[in-house]
């Protein structure tokens, strides 16, 4: 039953969001258009922003879980096109809510699909403290390039999602682009 209720509000959420801004729908909007009453709210939410929190959590995060065999390049269709099916809802959000609010609840997803995926595709057992950054390095990437497609409004094919991620995967499978130099008092990198 509680899950029901809290579907009940969200999508009522999800709906008063195509008619106003997030900041202007106010709890009586909510309980007026599902016939409930304020405790209801209360005892399932505590602001709206909760709200918008647990859509992303049941209606995104999971949704993009990785298959076990599923490759980068068919993850991030599969991604894209959970964006593409919540569309006005997300660019809603992206435009009204500061970003590093929303930074966090997409990227914890995010970032357990990352990792499941990078794990599949260490071919040299790297550290996990290397694992680490390529995780947080990776994720960071996904996320911003998230945020600049709804906030932009960005629409591309299968193909173009596709190549993009071959691209990425195949300039990250050569040989490294930089070096390190010890030359005497200090090392740097060099190209």
């Amino acid at each position: 039953m509680c899950y029901a209720t809290k579907r009940k509000i969200a999508d009522c959420v999800k709906q008063l969001m195509r008619k106003k801004e997030i900041r202007k729908i106010t709890i009586q909007d909510i309980m007026d258009a599902t016939s409930m009453s304020r405790q209801s709210f209360y005892y399932h939410f505590k602001d709206i922003y909760d709200v918008l929190e647990w859509i992303e959590r049941n209606d995104f995060a999971d949704r993009i879980v990785c298959e076990e065999n599923q490759t980068l390049e068919d993850w991030t269709l599969h991604l894209f096109h959970v964006l593409e099916e919540e569309r006005p809802f997300f660019e809603r959000v992206v435009k009204e809510i500061e970003w590093p609010k929303l930074l966090p609840i997409i990227s914890a997803p995010i970032e357990e699909q990352m990792r499941s995926i990078l794990i599949r595709y260490d071919r040299v057992g790297c550290s996990e403290a290397d694992l680490n950054f390529c995780v947080r390095f990776v994720t960071n990437a996904y996320c911003y390039i998230l945020m600049d497609y709804l906030y932009h409004k960005i629409h591309k094919t299968d193909d173009q999602l596709r190549e993009e991620v071959h691209s990425f995967l195949a300039m990250m499978d050569t040989k490294p682009m930089f070096h390190s130099v010890n030359d005497g008092s200090k090392s740097r990198l060099v190209g």
